[in-house]
Protein backbone atom coordinates (compact mmCIF):
# COMPACT_ATOMS: atom_id res chain seq x y z
CA UNK A 1 0.00 0.00 0.00
CA UNK A 2 3.09 2.55 0.91
CA UNK A 3 3.55 2.50 -3.03
CA UNK A 4 0.35 4.00 -3.62
CA UNK A 5 0.39 6.20 -0.98
CA UNK A 6 3.48 7.97 -1.97
CA UNK A 7 2.18 8.16 -5.72
CA UNK A 8 -1.01 10.01 -4.94
CA UNK A 9 0.83 12.33 -2.55
CA UNK A 10 3.78 12.98 -5.24
CA UNK A 11 1.43 13.63 -7.73
CA UNK A 12 -0.54 16.26 -5.35
CA UNK A 13 2.13 18.00 -4.23
CA UNK A 14 3.82 18.62 -7.56
CA UNK A 15 1.07 20.13 -8.46
CA UNK A 16 1.33 18.14 -11.99
CA UNK A 17 -1.80 15.71 -10.76
CA UNK A 18 -1.92 13.00 -13.48
CA UNK A 19 -5.13 12.01 -13.12
CA UNK A 20 -5.38 8.57 -14.49
CA UNK A 21 -2.47 7.49 -12.85
CA UNK A 22 -3.80 8.53 -9.40
CA UNK A 23 -7.31 7.19 -10.62
CA UNK A 24 -5.23 3.67 -11.40
CA UNK A 25 -3.53 3.55 -7.61
CA UNK A 26 -6.67 4.05 -6.09
CA UNK A 27 -8.37 1.56 -8.05
CA UNK A 28 -5.42 -1.33 -7.14
CA UNK A 29 -5.51 0.26 -3.38
CA UNK A 30 -9.08 -0.90 -3.60
CA UNK A 31 -8.54 -4.20 -5.12
CA UNK A 32 -5.54 -4.62 -2.56
CA UNK A 33 -7.92 -4.37 0.30
CA UNK A 34 -10.98 -6.55 -0.71
CA UNK A 35 -8.28 -9.38 -1.77
CA UNK A 36 -7.18 -8.83 1.42
CA UNK A 37 -10.34 -8.81 3.47
CA UNK A 38 -11.43 -11.92 1.64
CA UNK A 39 -8.50 -13.78 2.89
CA UNK A 40 -9.15 -12.81 6.23
CA UNK A 41 -13.17 -13.46 6.52
CA UNK A 42 -14.27 -14.71 9.72
CA UNK A 43 -14.89 -18.55 9.07
CA UNK A 44 -18.21 -19.34 10.17
CA UNK A 45 -19.66 -22.67 9.19
CA UNK A 46 -22.60 -22.83 7.30
CA UNK A 47 -23.91 -21.11 4.07
CA UNK A 48 -27.00 -22.86 2.30
CA UNK A 49 -28.51 -26.00 3.86
CA UNK A 50 -31.13 -27.06 0.90
CA UNK A 51 -34.01 -25.32 2.34
CA UNK A 52 -35.74 -22.98 0.36
CA UNK A 53 -34.03 -19.91 -1.61
CA UNK A 54 -34.40 -17.99 -4.37
CA UNK A 55 -31.49 -18.16 -7.42
CA UNK A 56 -30.86 -14.38 -8.95
CA UNK A 57 -28.38 -15.37 -12.17
CA UNK A 58 -25.47 -16.24 -9.93
CA UNK A 59 -26.40 -15.46 -6.56
CA UNK A 60 -28.08 -18.29 -3.97
CA UNK A 61 -30.64 -15.91 -1.48
CA UNK A 62 -32.32 -17.69 1.67
CA UNK A 63 -33.42 -16.22 4.86
CA UNK A 64 -32.39 -17.59 7.69
CA UNK A 65 -35.07 -17.59 10.43
CA UNK A 66 -33.70 -18.01 14.16
CA UNK A 67 -30.62 -16.35 14.19
CA UNK A 68 -31.48 -12.86 15.00
CA UNK A 69 -29.61 -13.36 18.19
CA UNK A 70 -26.82 -14.81 17.57
CA UNK A 71 -23.64 -12.54 18.13
CA UNK A 72 -22.39 -11.96 14.47
CA UNK A 73 -18.44 -12.61 14.38
CA UNK A 74 -16.46 -9.37 15.14
CA UNK A 75 -14.41 -8.19 12.07
CA UNK A 76 -10.79 -9.40 12.24
CA UNK A 77 -7.89 -6.47 13.01
CA UNK A 78 -6.47 -7.32 10.14
CA UNK A 79 -9.52 -6.02 8.16
CA UNK A 80 -10.12 -3.37 10.04
CA UNK A 81 -6.06 -1.96 9.60
CA UNK A 82 -6.39 -2.57 5.98
CA UNK A 83 -9.58 -0.52 5.45
CA UNK A 84 -8.01 2.21 7.43
CA UNK A 85 -4.89 2.37 5.15
CA UNK A 86 -7.58 2.31 2.24
CA UNK A 87 -9.19 5.43 3.51
CA UNK A 88 -5.86 7.08 3.32
CA UNK A 89 -5.00 6.10 0.11
CA UNK A 90 -8.93 7.52 -0.94
CA UNK A 91 -8.21 10.86 1.28
CA UNK A 92 -4.82 11.23 -0.86
CA UNK A 93 -6.65 10.20 -4.31
CA UNK A 94 -9.69 12.96 -3.52
CA UNK A 95 -7.35 15.37 -2.44
CA UNK A 96 -5.40 15.08 -5.61
CA UNK A 97 -9.05 14.62 -8.06
CA UNK A 98 -11.66 16.49 -5.81
CA UNK A 99 -14.28 15.96 -8.55
CA UNK A 100 -13.92 12.14 -9.21
CA UNK A 101 -17.13 10.57 -9.17
CA UNK A 102 -15.42 7.26 -8.20
CA UNK A 103 -13.00 7.62 -5.72
CA UNK A 104 -15.56 9.89 -3.53
CA UNK A 105 -18.30 6.82 -3.60
CA UNK A 106 -15.63 4.64 -2.44
CA UNK A 107 -14.80 6.81 0.41
CA UNK A 108 -18.44 7.44 1.69
CA UNK A 109 -18.48 3.55 0.79
CA UNK A 110 -15.77 2.27 2.87
CA UNK A 111 -16.67 4.79 5.79
CA UNK A 112 -20.07 4.34 6.31
CA UNK A 113 -18.65 0.33 6.41
CA UNK A 114 -16.33 1.22 9.18
CA UNK A 115 -19.25 2.51 11.35
CA UNK A 116 -17.96 6.60 10.70
CA UNK A 117 -21.26 8.49 8.86
CA UNK A 118 -20.05 11.68 10.07
CA UNK A 119 -16.83 11.40 8.51
CA UNK A 120 -18.91 9.94 5.67
CA UNK A 121 -21.20 13.16 5.78
CA UNK A 122 -17.87 15.67 6.03
CA UNK A 123 -16.59 14.19 2.70
CA UNK A 124 -20.45 14.65 1.23
CA UNK A 125 -19.76 18.32 2.15
CA UNK A 126 -16.88 18.73 0.28
CA UNK A 127 -17.51 16.21 -2.82
CA UNK A 128 -16.80 18.18 -5.75
CA UNK A 129 -18.12 15.73 -8.32
CA UNK A 130 -21.47 16.19 -10.33
CA UNK A 131 -23.86 17.94 -8.47
CA UNK A 132 -26.76 14.99 -8.25
CA UNK A 133 -24.04 12.64 -7.85
CA UNK A 134 -23.47 14.29 -4.69
CA UNK A 135 -27.29 14.82 -3.45
CA UNK A 136 -27.31 11.11 -3.87
CA UNK A 137 -24.38 10.39 -1.74
CA UNK A 138 -25.23 12.51 1.00
CA UNK A 139 -28.80 11.21 0.45
CA UNK A 140 -27.22 7.50 1.50
CA UNK A 141 -25.69 8.97 4.64
CA UNK A 142 -28.75 10.72 6.26
CA UNK A 143 -30.58 7.22 5.00
CA UNK A 144 -28.09 5.42 7.01
CA UNK A 145 -28.34 7.86 9.95
CA UNK A 146 -32.02 7.57 10.05
CA UNK A 147 -32.46 10.87 9.19
CA UNK A 148 -35.23 9.93 7.20
CA UNK A 149 -36.45 13.76 5.99
CA UNK A 150 -33.30 14.92 5.13
CA UNK A 151 -32.69 11.95 3.08
CA UNK A 152 -35.65 12.35 1.20
CA UNK A 153 -34.87 15.96 0.36
CA UNK A 154 -31.55 14.86 -0.99
CA UNK A 155 -32.69 12.35 -3.20
CA UNK A 156 -35.16 14.40 -4.80
CA UNK A 157 -33.14 17.27 -5.71
CA UNK A 158 -30.94 14.40 -7.20
CA UNK A 159 -33.39 13.06 -9.08
CA UNK A 160 -34.34 16.49 -10.25
CA UNK A 161 -30.57 17.24 -11.65
CA UNK A 162 -29.89 13.62 -13.17
CA UNK A 163 -30.22 13.51 -17.16
CA UNK A 164 -33.52 12.08 -17.99
CA UNK A 165 -32.25 8.48 -19.07
CA UNK A 166 -30.42 8.39 -15.75
CA UNK A 167 -33.54 9.38 -13.60
CA UNK A 168 -35.48 6.85 -15.29
CA UNK A 169 -33.10 4.03 -14.29
CA UNK A 170 -33.16 5.36 -10.95
CA UNK A 171 -36.76 5.54 -10.73
CA UNK A 172 -37.15 1.79 -12.27
CA UNK A 173 -38.50 -0.30 -9.73
CA UNK A 174 -39.39 -3.43 -11.96
CA UNK A 175 -36.53 -5.81 -9.58
CA UNK A 176 -39.04 -5.17 -6.70
CA UNK A 177 -42.13 -6.06 -8.85
CA UNK A 178 -42.84 -9.97 -9.92
CA UNK A 179 -45.22 -11.67 -11.83
CA UNK A 180 -48.06 -10.17 -13.62
CA UNK A 181 -47.29 -6.77 -11.79
CA UNK A 182 -44.08 -6.53 -13.59
CA UNK A 183 -45.23 -7.32 -16.69
CA UNK A 184 -47.86 -4.97 -16.65
CA UNK A 185 -45.00 -2.51 -15.45
CA UNK A 186 -42.45 -3.25 -18.00
CA UNK A 187 -44.86 -2.56 -20.82
CA UNK A 188 -45.25 0.85 -19.65
CA UNK A 189 -42.30 3.81 -21.12
CA UNK A 190 -40.36 5.78 -18.11
CA UNK A 191 -43.16 8.62 -18.06
CA UNK A 192 -46.40 5.90 -17.82
CA UNK A 193 -45.00 4.50 -15.05
CA UNK A 194 -44.74 7.37 -12.58
CA UNK A 195 -48.24 7.06 -11.38
CA UNK A 196 -47.80 3.18 -10.39
CA UNK A 197 -44.73 3.74 -9.00
CA UNK A 198 -46.37 6.78 -6.68
CA UNK A 199 -49.21 4.23 -5.59
CA UNK A 200 -46.67 1.17 -5.19
CA UNK A 201 -44.19 3.30 -3.25
CA UNK A 202 -47.66 5.02 -0.92
CA UNK A 203 -49.03 1.59 -0.26
CA UNK A 204 -45.30 -0.04 0.69
CA UNK A 205 -44.11 2.78 3.20
CA UNK A 206 -43.64 0.73 6.50
CA UNK A 207 -45.40 3.61 8.72
CA UNK A 208 -47.45 5.93 8.07
CA UNK A 209 -46.87 7.80 11.02
CA UNK A 210 -43.58 8.57 9.32
CA UNK A 211 -43.46 12.16 7.69
CA UNK A 212 -41.36 10.39 4.56
CA UNK A 213 -41.26 6.95 3.47
CA UNK A 214 -38.13 5.21 4.63
CA UNK A 215 -38.83 2.40 2.22
CA UNK A 216 -38.25 4.62 -0.64
CA UNK A 217 -35.13 6.58 0.52
CA UNK A 218 -34.01 2.73 1.37
CA UNK A 219 -34.22 1.74 -2.41
CA UNK A 220 -32.93 4.84 -3.45
CA UNK A 221 -29.95 4.47 -0.71
CA UNK A 222 -29.24 0.64 -2.69
CA UNK A 223 -29.50 2.77 -5.87
CA UNK A 224 -26.43 4.91 -5.02
CA UNK A 225 -24.95 1.95 -3.96
CA UNK A 226 -25.80 0.06 -7.09
CA UNK A 227 -23.84 2.92 -9.03
CA UNK A 228 -20.95 2.63 -6.27
CA UNK A 229 -19.98 -0.84 -6.95
CA UNK A 230 -20.47 -0.34 -10.71
CA UNK A 231 -17.78 -2.42 -12.89
CA UNK A 232 -15.52 -4.00 -10.12
CA UNK A 233 -14.77 -7.27 -8.68
CA UNK A 234 -16.74 -7.99 -5.70
CA UNK A 235 -15.86 -9.45 -2.48
CA UNK A 236 -17.82 -13.11 -3.83
CA UNK A 237 -15.23 -13.03 -6.26
CA UNK A 238 -17.37 -12.65 -9.18
CA UNK A 239 -17.84 -9.30 -11.56
CA UNK A 240 -20.20 -7.04 -10.96
CA UNK A 241 -23.42 -7.58 -13.16
CA UNK A 242 -26.91 -7.17 -12.96
CA UNK A 243 -27.60 -10.26 -10.87
CA UNK A 244 -25.85 -8.69 -8.28
CA UNK A 245 -27.53 -5.29 -8.99
CA UNK A 246 -30.67 -6.94 -8.68
CA UNK A 247 -29.82 -8.60 -5.44
CA UNK A 248 -28.56 -5.45 -4.46
CA UNK A 249 -31.88 -3.90 -4.98
CA UNK A 250 -34.49 -5.93 -3.25
CA UNK A 251 -32.50 -7.27 -0.29
CA UNK A 252 -29.70 -4.46 0.38
CA UNK A 253 -25.79 -4.82 0.80
CA UNK A 254 -24.80 -6.99 3.52
CA UNK A 255 -23.36 -5.92 6.57
CA UNK A 256 -21.15 -8.75 7.26
CA UNK A 257 -19.52 -11.24 5.25
CA UNK A 258 -18.20 -15.12 6.18
CA UNK A 259 -16.26 -17.68 4.56
CA UNK A 260 -17.27 -21.14 4.96
CA UNK A 261 -13.77 -23.36 6.45
CA UNK A 262 -11.97 -24.79 3.98
CA UNK A 263 -12.88 -28.71 3.27
CA UNK A 264 -9.13 -29.57 3.19
CA UNK A 265 -6.11 -27.94 4.99
CA UNK A 266 -4.32 -30.19 2.35
CA UNK A 267 -6.32 -28.00 -0.55
CA UNK A 268 -5.86 -24.86 -1.60
CA UNK A 269 -9.07 -23.32 -2.97
CA UNK A 270 -10.87 -20.10 -3.50
CA UNK A 271 -13.03 -19.31 -0.08
CA UNK A 272 -16.15 -19.65 -0.22
CA UNK A 273 -18.06 -16.26 0.72
CA UNK A 274 -21.33 -15.65 2.20
CA UNK A 275 -23.04 -12.18 2.78
CA UNK A 276 -25.33 -11.63 5.36
CA UNK A 277 -27.70 -8.72 5.75
CA UNK A 278 -29.33 -6.58 8.39
CA UNK A 279 -31.94 -8.68 10.47
CA UNK A 280 -34.90 -9.09 10.84
CA UNK A 281 -35.92 -8.04 7.85
CA UNK A 282 -40.02 -7.79 6.80
CA UNK A 283 -41.70 -7.93 3.53
CA UNK A 284 -43.47 -4.33 2.94
CA UNK A 285 -44.39 -4.76 -1.02
CA UNK A 286 -48.58 -4.70 -1.54
CA UNK A 287 -50.09 -7.69 -3.34
CA UNK A 288 -50.83 -6.38 -6.98
CA UNK A 289 -54.70 -6.67 -5.73
CA UNK A 290 -53.98 -4.29 -3.01
CA UNK A 291 -52.37 -1.76 -6.09
CA UNK A 292 -55.53 -2.57 -8.22
CA UNK A 293 -57.99 -1.84 -5.38
CA UNK A 294 -56.86 -0.21 -2.13
CA UNK A 295 -59.91 0.68 -0.41
CA UNK A 296 -60.89 -3.08 -1.02
CA UNK A 297 -57.42 -4.48 0.10
CA UNK A 298 -57.33 -7.27 2.99
CA UNK A 299 -54.70 -7.57 5.79
CA UNK A 300 -53.20 -10.57 4.07
CA UNK A 301 -52.34 -8.33 0.72
CA UNK A 302 -49.44 -7.05 2.95
CA UNK A 303 -47.49 -10.01 4.13
CA UNK A 304 -44.39 -8.94 6.64
CA UNK A 305 -42.86 -12.29 6.93
CA UNK A 306 -43.38 -14.30 3.91
CA UNK A 307 -40.31 -16.87 3.90
CA UNK A 308 -37.95 -16.44 1.37
CA UNK A 309 -40.02 -12.96 0.26
CA UNK A 310 -39.36 -11.32 -3.52
CA UNK A 311 -37.76 -8.29 -1.91
CA UNK A 312 -36.84 -7.74 2.31
CA UNK A 313 -36.30 -4.38 4.20
CA UNK A 314 -34.89 -4.01 7.78
CA UNK A 315 -35.88 -0.96 9.04
CA UNK A 316 -32.88 0.15 11.72
CA UNK A 317 -36.25 1.41 14.14
CA UNK A 318 -37.68 -2.10 13.94
CA UNK A 319 -35.98 -5.48 15.78
CA UNK A 320 -39.71 -6.83 15.76
CA UNK A 321 -42.31 -5.92 12.88
CA UNK A 322 -45.51 -7.71 14.07
CA UNK A 323 -49.55 -8.00 13.81
CA UNK A 324 -51.25 -5.52 15.65
CA UNK A 325 -54.54 -7.28 16.75
CA UNK A 326 -56.86 -4.55 17.11
CA UNK A 327 -61.48 -3.14 16.00
CA UNK A 328 -62.12 -0.44 14.18
CA UNK A 329 -65.32 0.72 13.17
CA UNK A 330 -67.11 3.60 10.76
CA UNK A 331 -69.20 5.83 11.32
CA UNK A 332 -70.98 9.09 9.29
CA UNK A 333 -71.43 12.41 9.24
CA UNK A 334 -72.76 13.52 6.02
CA UNK A 335 -70.09 13.29 3.92
CA UNK A 336 -67.25 12.92 6.39
CA UNK A 337 -66.59 9.50 8.04
CA UNK A 338 -65.35 9.26 11.55
CA UNK A 339 -63.12 5.69 12.08
CA UNK A 340 -62.19 4.54 15.59
CA UNK A 341 -59.60 2.46 15.97
CA UNK A 342 -58.62 0.56 19.31
CA UNK A 343 -55.68 -1.82 20.28
CA UNK A 344 -54.58 -3.15 23.92
CA UNK A 345 -51.20 -4.23 23.75
CA UNK A 346 -50.89 -4.86 27.96
CA UNK A 347 -50.80 -8.59 27.43
CA UNK A 348 -47.97 -8.32 24.61
CA UNK A 349 -44.58 -9.21 25.82
CA UNK A 350 -42.91 -6.49 23.15
CA UNK A 351 -45.11 -4.29 24.44
CA UNK A 352 -46.62 -4.21 28.17
CA UNK A 353 -45.91 -1.84 30.57
CA UNK A 354 -43.50 0.24 28.14
CA UNK A 355 -43.93 4.13 26.19
CA UNK A 356 -45.32 3.43 23.41
CA UNK A 357 -46.45 6.08 20.18
CA UNK A 358 -49.98 5.33 18.15
CA UNK A 359 -50.75 6.63 15.01
CA UNK A 360 -54.25 6.14 13.46
CA UNK A 361 -53.97 7.33 9.46
CA UNK A 362 -56.49 7.30 6.92
CA UNK A 363 -55.15 7.58 3.07
CA UNK A 364 -57.41 8.17 0.45
CA UNK A 365 -54.09 8.04 -2.14
CA UNK A 366 -50.46 8.75 -1.88
CA UNK A 367 -50.90 12.45 -1.55
CA UNK A 368 -53.75 12.93 0.81
CA UNK A 369 -53.58 11.65 4.41
CA UNK A 370 -55.29 11.98 7.57
CA UNK A 371 -52.68 10.66 11.11
CA UNK A 372 -53.68 10.99 14.57
CA UNK A 373 -51.50 10.35 17.15
CA UNK A 374 -51.77 9.12 21.01
CA UNK A 375 -48.58 8.20 23.56
CA UNK A 376 -48.66 6.49 27.03
CA UNK A 377 -47.87 3.27 28.59
CA UNK A 378 -49.31 -0.05 27.04
CA UNK A 379 -51.36 -1.10 29.89
CA UNK A 380 -55.06 -0.77 28.81
CA UNK A 381 -57.16 -0.20 25.74
CA UNK A 382 -56.17 2.37 23.86
CA UNK A 383 -58.77 4.26 21.00
CA UNK A 384 -57.47 7.13 18.61
CA UNK A 385 -60.31 8.88 15.93
CA UNK A 386 -59.51 9.96 12.82
CA UNK A 387 -62.29 11.66 10.26
CA UNK A 388 -61.41 11.90 6.45
CA UNK A 389 -63.87 12.61 3.97
CA UNK A 390 -66.29 9.71 2.78
CA UNK A 391 -64.89 7.27 0.07
CA UNK A 392 -62.50 4.69 -0.38
CA UNK A 393 -59.26 4.56 2.08
CA UNK A 394 -56.56 2.73 3.34
CA UNK A 395 -56.44 2.19 7.72
CA UNK A 396 -53.29 1.77 9.00
CA UNK A 397 -53.45 1.55 12.56
CA UNK A 398 -49.29 1.83 13.94
CA UNK A 399 -47.67 1.50 17.74
CA UNK A 400 -44.32 1.61 17.91
CA UNK A 401 -42.23 1.08 21.39
CA UNK A 402 -39.42 3.46 20.27
CA UNK A 403 -36.99 1.99 23.25
CA UNK A 404 -37.54 -1.43 22.48
CA UNK A 405 -37.78 -0.90 18.95
CA UNK A 406 -40.92 -2.97 18.24
CA UNK A 407 -43.54 -1.88 15.93
CA UNK A 408 -47.39 -3.16 15.41
CA UNK A 409 -49.22 -2.73 12.40
CA UNK A 410 -52.93 -3.24 10.97
CA UNK A 411 -53.08 -2.25 7.51
CA UNK A 412 -56.49 -2.43 5.16
CA UNK A 413 -58.96 -0.95 2.68
CA UNK A 414 -61.96 0.72 4.05
CA UNK A 415 -64.11 1.59 1.67
CA UNK A 416 -67.77 3.11 3.45
CA UNK A 417 -71.09 2.05 1.59
CA UNK A 418 -72.88 4.23 -0.54
CA UNK A 419 -75.57 5.89 1.38
CA UNK A 420 -78.98 7.21 0.20
CA UNK A 421 -80.64 10.16 1.83
CA UNK A 422 -84.02 8.23 0.98
CA UNK A 423 -82.92 4.82 2.36
CA UNK A 424 -81.79 3.80 5.62
CA UNK A 425 -78.60 2.92 6.53
CA UNK A 426 -76.56 1.20 9.86
CA UNK A 427 -72.89 2.12 11.00
CA UNK A 428 -70.53 -0.46 11.87
CA UNK A 429 -70.62 -2.03 15.32
CA UNK A 430 -68.33 -0.55 17.71
CA UNK A 431 -67.58 -2.83 20.98
CA UNK A 432 -66.63 -1.89 24.18
CA UNK A 433 -65.99 -2.64 28.04
CA UNK A 434 -69.66 -1.49 29.46
CA UNK A 435 -69.74 0.61 32.52
CA UNK A 436 -72.46 0.55 35.50
CA UNK A 437 -74.18 3.51 33.05
CA UNK A 438 -74.09 2.82 29.70
CA UNK A 439 -72.35 5.84 27.55
CA UNK A 440 -74.98 7.25 24.81
CA UNK A 441 -72.57 8.39 22.35
CA UNK A 442 -70.20 7.91 20.38
CA UNK A 443 -67.83 10.53 22.02
CA UNK A 444 -68.71 9.00 25.22
CA UNK A 445 -68.20 5.16 24.27
CA UNK A 446 -64.63 5.78 22.65
CA UNK A 447 -62.80 6.13 25.82
CA UNK A 448 -64.66 2.66 26.87
CA UNK A 449 -63.45 1.04 23.30
CA UNK A 450 -62.67 -2.62 23.47
CA UNK A 451 -58.89 -3.06 22.26
CA UNK A 452 -60.06 -6.39 20.09
CA UNK A 453 -62.07 -8.21 18.61
CA UNK A 454 -61.21 -11.12 21.59
CA UNK A 455 -64.08 -11.13 24.68
CA UNK A 456 -63.55 -13.08 27.70
CA UNK A 457 -66.64 -14.91 28.43
CA UNK A 458 -66.88 -14.32 32.48
CA UNK A 459 -67.43 -10.57 30.73
CA UNK A 460 -70.13 -8.47 29.66
CA UNK A 461 -69.77 -7.03 25.91
CA UNK A 462 -71.04 -3.37 25.13
CA UNK A 463 -72.04 -2.77 21.58
CA UNK A 464 -72.79 0.63 20.22
CA UNK A 465 -74.42 1.28 16.92
CA UNK A 466 -75.41 4.14 15.06
CA UNK A 467 -78.76 4.19 12.45
CA UNK A 468 -79.06 6.52 9.85
CA UNK A 469 -82.03 8.32 7.99
CA UNK A 470 -84.94 6.68 9.41
CA UNK A 471 -87.38 8.88 10.43
CA UNK A 472 -89.40 9.44 13.77
CA UNK A 473 -92.38 10.08 12.17
CA UNK A 474 -92.43 6.51 10.05
CA UNK A 475 -93.14 4.29 13.22
CA UNK A 476 -91.34 2.05 15.11
CA UNK A 477 -88.42 -0.02 13.49
CA UNK A 478 -87.79 -3.31 14.43
CA UNK A 479 -84.45 -4.45 16.14
CA UNK A 480 -82.71 -7.79 16.33
CA UNK A 481 -78.88 -8.74 17.26
CA UNK A 482 -78.02 -12.54 16.71
CA UNK A 483 -74.67 -13.89 18.11
CA UNK A 484 -74.16 -16.99 15.85
CA UNK A 485 -71.07 -19.10 16.44
CA UNK A 486 -69.64 -20.55 13.62
CA UNK A 487 -67.09 -23.45 12.64
CA UNK A 488 -68.58 -26.44 14.67
CA UNK A 489 -65.61 -29.15 14.90
CA UNK A 490 -66.18 -32.67 13.65
CA UNK A 491 -66.32 -33.74 17.15
CA UNK A 492 -68.87 -31.74 18.50
CA UNK A 493 -71.25 -32.81 15.21
CA UNK A 494 -70.48 -36.61 16.03
CA UNK A 495 -71.58 -35.92 19.76
CA UNK A 496 -74.83 -33.94 18.28
CA UNK A 497 -75.60 -36.37 16.05
CA UNK A 498 -75.48 -39.45 18.63
CA UNK A 499 -77.80 -37.67 20.77
CA UNK A 500 -75.23 -37.09 23.67
CA UNK A 501 -74.99 -33.43 23.90
CA UNK A 502 -77.50 -31.09 22.09
CA UNK A 503 -76.83 -28.02 19.36
CA UNK A 504 -75.56 -25.26 20.94
CA UNK A 505 -78.10 -22.49 20.18
CA UNK A 506 -77.44 -19.11 18.93
CA UNK A 507 -78.41 -16.05 21.11
CA UNK A 508 -81.17 -13.75 20.00
CA UNK A 509 -82.67 -10.63 20.90
CA UNK A 510 -85.43 -8.68 19.21
CA UNK A 511 -87.00 -5.29 20.15
CA UNK A 512 -88.94 -2.54 18.23
CA UNK A 513 -88.38 1.07 18.90
CA UNK A 514 -88.77 4.54 17.67
CA UNK A 515 -85.84 6.58 16.44
CA UNK A 516 -85.36 9.72 18.29
CA UNK A 517 -84.13 11.85 14.99
CA UNK A 518 -84.02 11.06 11.63
CA UNK A 519 -80.44 11.90 11.15
CA UNK A 520 -78.41 9.91 13.80
CA UNK A 521 -79.86 7.82 16.19
CA UNK A 522 -77.22 6.27 18.39
CA UNK A 523 -77.90 2.86 20.63
CA UNK A 524 -75.63 0.53 23.19
CA UNK A 525 -76.08 -2.97 24.29
CA UNK A 526 -74.52 -4.73 27.25
CA UNK A 527 -74.54 -8.39 26.37
CA UNK A 528 -73.79 -11.59 28.91
CA UNK A 529 -71.17 -13.85 27.77
CA UNK A 530 -71.28 -16.17 30.34
CA UNK A 531 -73.71 -18.77 28.71
CA UNK A 532 -71.42 -18.75 25.43
CA UNK A 533 -68.86 -21.45 24.97
CA UNK A 534 -65.08 -20.31 23.57
CA UNK A 535 -65.22 -20.04 19.88
CA UNK A 536 -65.84 -17.68 16.85
CA UNK A 537 -68.66 -15.93 16.86
CA UNK A 538 -70.81 -13.22 14.55
CA UNK A 539 -72.36 -10.60 16.10
CA UNK A 540 -74.90 -8.91 13.95
CA UNK A 541 -77.21 -6.44 14.20
CA UNK A 542 -79.90 -5.90 12.08
CA UNK A 543 -82.92 -3.20 11.37
CA UNK A 544 -85.98 -2.99 9.78
CA UNK A 545 -87.57 0.27 9.21
CA UNK A 546 -91.55 0.42 9.08
CA UNK A 547 -92.04 -0.78 4.95
CA UNK A 548 -88.30 -0.33 4.41
CA UNK A 549 -85.89 -3.02 3.30
CA UNK A 550 -83.57 -4.67 6.54
CA UNK A 551 -80.46 -2.87 7.14
CA UNK A 552 -77.41 -5.03 8.76
CA UNK A 553 -73.82 -4.59 10.46
CA UNK A 554 -71.73 -7.64 11.56
CA UNK A 555 -68.69 -8.11 13.73
CA UNK A 556 -67.31 -11.25 14.03
CA UNK A 557 -65.41 -12.11 17.46
CA UNK A 558 -63.84 -14.86 19.16
CA UNK A 559 -64.57 -15.59 22.71
CA UNK A 560 -62.30 -16.89 24.86
CA UNK A 561 -61.80 -18.24 28.51
CA UNK A 562 -60.78 -16.07 31.25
Amino acid sequence: MVPVLLLIANAWQSGATDSLGVLRSARRAQATFEATRRANLPERPGGWSGGSSRIIGRIRIWYESGVDDETPPAEPSRIRQARARLLMALAGAGAAIPGDEWIVGQRVRYLLEDGQPSAAARVVEQCRAVEWWCQALGGMVRHVEQDFVGADSLFAAALAGMPEDERCRWTDISPLLEGELAARYRRLDCAGRAALEARWWWLAQPLYSLTVNDRRTEHFARRTMVRIHEGRRTLYGLYWEDDLRDVLLRYGWPTLWTRNPPASPLVQSEPNVTGHDTAPAFHFAPRSRALDDPGNAKPEDWSLDVPNAWEYYAPAYATAFESLDHQAALFRRGDTCIVVAAYDLADDTLFADRPVTAALALAADERITAIVRDSGLAARARALTATAPCGPLVLSLEAVAPGERHVARARYGLTPPRQSPYHAAISDLLLFDPTDSLPATLDAVVPHAHGSTRVHADRKLGVFWELYGVDPASGAVAVSLTMARQGTGWLRRAVESLGLAGPRRDVRLEWQEVPETASITPRTLAIDLSGLAPGRYVLEVAVTPAGAETVTAHREIRIERP
